[in-house]
């Protein structure tokens, strides 16, 4: 298929499902997130019926395991999947409006950010949870942005994304402090952790099982006191607190973890695996430079354009997926 095939929104034919996973992950799935042959099958066509009939929506992918991003995320709720795949088409227009071509994956800014090794996922964990690690050190604030920063995290979350297990397990995070700076905390405006948080309630459709924060100094905490109060009491009770490496190693899988950080797995390796992922999903992300939303059509059922308006932020952010 060409590109505009991919992304219409009715196809001539739909590609069929084959799925990825074995008896225990479909045991999983439908414990975890009411899944079953019927119901998967039933709601994708419910899910790809309403973006035909959706009137903004202009191009979108509409492969099985793209849609099951979202109705696994919203355990196959279809009335809840469904609005949060046109909120993430919307919020990504209103991104390309705000930032422009520095929003595409293959912008040479955001390339240089994946060669920076700060987002890495390190691969499954024992729970077959997919492990992430952030390095904010890696990072120098002279030469990023917070946007490039959200383009990142973006890049590798979708990248994991195309795996079925990160849809089924969910995820693990490590985000390991060491080396941040008063300028790392400046480039963060109000603004731009209100984008955040709406990336993360309307795009990000991964399920967040634990986030470890190491070596935290205080300046994070101007961060993180806005972003905290955000969150459920749920998500909140989730993130675990650790001052070195060594304390880490006590609640995290160590044969993923870095050797840098006294786990098995050498980091090199880790970057290697990445980059060879995002390479095999590169199709992928060549089809979101093709989706688009009009906004200037009304969204159905109401008056409106475009996105919700930014007061709406708080509120749609605490209803975030964390099981």
């Amino acid at each position: 298929m060409h590109c505009e095939e991919d992304t219409a929104k009715r196809p001539r034919e739909y590609t069929p499902y084959w799925t990825t996973l074995d008896g225990q992950d479909l045991e999983h799935a439908a414990q975890e997130l009411h899944e079953n042959e019927d119901t998967r099958d039933a709601s994708i066509a419910q899910v790809r019926e309403f973006i035909a009939k959706h009137p903004q929506i202009v191009r979108c992918r509409t492969d099985a395991v793209f849609l099951l991003r979202f109705l696994r995320y919203r355990k196959f709720n279809v009335t809840e999947a469904c609005a949060t795949l046109a909120g993430g088409l919307a919020f990504l227009m209103r991104m390309r409006t705000l930032y422009g071509e520095e929003v595409s994956t293959f912008h040479p800014n955001v390339q240089r950010m994946v060669r920076l090794d700060a987002i890495v996922p390190l691969g499954f964990d024992r729970g077959r949870r997919m492990a992430i690690l952030v390095r904010v050190g890696a990072m120098d604030p002279k030469e990023t942005t917070a946007l490039l920063q959200m383009r990142l995290g973006a890049l590798a979350i979708n990248t994991c994304l195309e795996y079925e297990w990160t849809q089924v397990y969910g995820s693990v995070w490590v985000v390991d402090c060491s080396g941040m700076t008063m300028a790392h905390v400046g480039m963060w405006s109000l603004t731009e952790v209100k984008l955040m948080a709406d990336s993360i309630n309307e795009v990000v459709t991964m399920l967040v099982k634990e986030v470890h924060m190491v070596r935290v100094p205080r300046i994070a905490w101007l961060l993180l006191d806005l972003l905290l109060p955000l969150l459920s009491p749920k998500i909140r009770d989730r993130f675990k607190f650790h001052r070195s490496h060594d304390e880490l190693l006590g609640a995290f899988d160590r044969t993923i973890l870095p050797t840098t950080y006294g786990g098995q797995q050498c980091l090199q390796q880790a970057v290697d695996n990445f980059r060879a992922m995002f390479e095999k999903q590169t199709k992928w992300f060549k089809l979101e430079e093709q989706f688009l939303m009009d906004l200037t059509v009304p969204a159905p059922g109401s008056g409106r354009h475009g996105f919700p308006p930014e007061e709406s932020i708080v509120g749609s952010f605490r209803k975030l997926t964390v099981d």
